[in-house]
């Protein structure tokens, strides 16, 4: 598949210019398709189908898996379904036996749902350490002065929700391997979008909602989660842990999966899955090399017009995600809205997230928009 086939897959209505991926990602039409048809045989509309269709949902879930682990690099067994990144992260936060003063290292940046897990445990004695970040950004210096004897998961985002920044992952898997520290990453703003391999950076979690650069629905997203981390951990217990009897649900017992399908709790929100199946597919079709280029290309496009125009770009870069600094964001924010434009106001910042299927002329779009607001402030002042 070619980047213009891809592109053709995603069917705004013209003058849309859709630059908000980082907040919730577009549909494509296999998505869409998938989703639907699963919808269509549940309300029984469709010949020859009958409303349960579980066993092929079952199929569909394994296939979805496949596909998740072959997008980043992960062996199939560590790969599980689950419903959202917090979920993910939670398999960590409350499936391990913590121990009265254990702490765990989080940038001080970090998204709530890869805070708010953590400092739940306050009432287990479990202290969380903030690294401190400038402008969205941290160095693996800051994450190994945080580390102390007593840390136990170091959990950061891939790549920072508002900034944009890109966490240098292999050289913190280094680090954590080389401390005896678990390493928990929060993909959400990477995967989709980046050509992430886990085997380079070798996380022991690294959790992933689809409704963001996978152009999934929320609720279905997927973990890696390490062998050795993995007997490690208590799941929440339901009949889909482990073997089940299809003939005798009653001799259903305790024993659990021996790979990561033992995170599986119970029925999930299978529409969501169809949808995140098939945008798994596309992305394996074009490639995420080919994603990865396209979308910071243009990131870089959007990022040079914005700094030609005067306006600061917080942080880093090295992702997606463009964010600047305006000197009133609710009026380039409201604006862009008007003239079609999506983007995110965050923290007073204006985000600009293009993914692969942004065409160029969008992005110059966009930059009119700006431009046009930019020299009204001007005749005002």
């Amino acid at each position: 598949m070619t980047l213009d086939d891809y592109r053709s897959r995603f069917q705004l209505p013209p003058g849309t210019v859709y630059l908000d991926h980082a907040a919730t990602g577009v549909l494509s039409q296999d998505a869409l398709e998938a989703a639907s048809d699963f919808l269509a045989g549940r309300a029984g509309t469709v010949d020859g189908r009958f409303p349960n269709n579980f066993p092929s949902d079952l199929e569909r879930i394994d296939r979805a898996r496949d596909r998740a682990a072959r997008l980043v690099g992960a062996d199939l067994e560590d790969v599980a379904i689950v419903p959202n990144t917090s979920y993910g992260l939670n398999l960590v936060a409350q499936g391990l036996s913590w121990r009265p003063g254990d702490r765990v290292s989080v940038p001080g940046c970090e998204f709530p749902s890869n805070l708010l897990p953590w400092r739940a445990l306050h009432d287990q004695g479990v202290e969380v350490d903030l690294v401190p970040h400038r402008d969205g950004a941290f160095s693996v210096d800051d994450i190994a002065a945080s580390i102390q004897p007593q840390t136990r998961v170091v959990a950061v985002s891939a790549v920072q929700f508002l900034s944009g920044f890109r966490a240098e992952l292999d050289a913190i898997g280094e680090l954590c391997r080389e401390r005896g520290v678990l390493f928990v990453v929060d993909a959400i703003q990477a995967v989709g979008v980046l050509d992430l391999d886990v085997s380079a950076f070798q996380p022991d979690l690294l959790a992933v909602g689809g409704h963001k650069w996978l152009g999934s629905m929320q609720g279905a997203g997927f973990v890696v989660v390490a062998p050795t981390l993995r007997d490690r951990l208590r799941p929440l217990r339901g009949w889909l842990n482990g073997p089940v009897d299809w003939d005798d649900f009653e001799a259903s017992g305790l024993d659990l999966h021996p790979d990561a399908t033992r995170f599986h709790v119970g029925t999930m929100p299978t529409a969501n899955l169809y949808a995140l199946d098939a945008a798994l597919g596309l992305m394996l079709e074009v490639g995420p090399d080919v994603i990865e280029a396209a979308a910071l290309g243009a990131a870089q496009r959007l990022a040079d017009g914005l700094a030609a125009l005067g306006y600061e770009r917080v942080g880093l870069g090295g992702s997606a995600i463009v964010t600047v600094r305006a000197d009133d964001p609710e009026a380039l924010h409201a604006a862009l809205l008007e003239a079609g434009v999506a983007v995110s106001l965050r923290s007073r910042l204006v985000r600009f997230s293009p993914h692969a299927s942004t065409l160029p002329d969008a992005a110059d779009a966009a930059l009119e928009v700006v431009a046009s607001v930019t020299r009204s402030a001007v005749t005002v002042s």
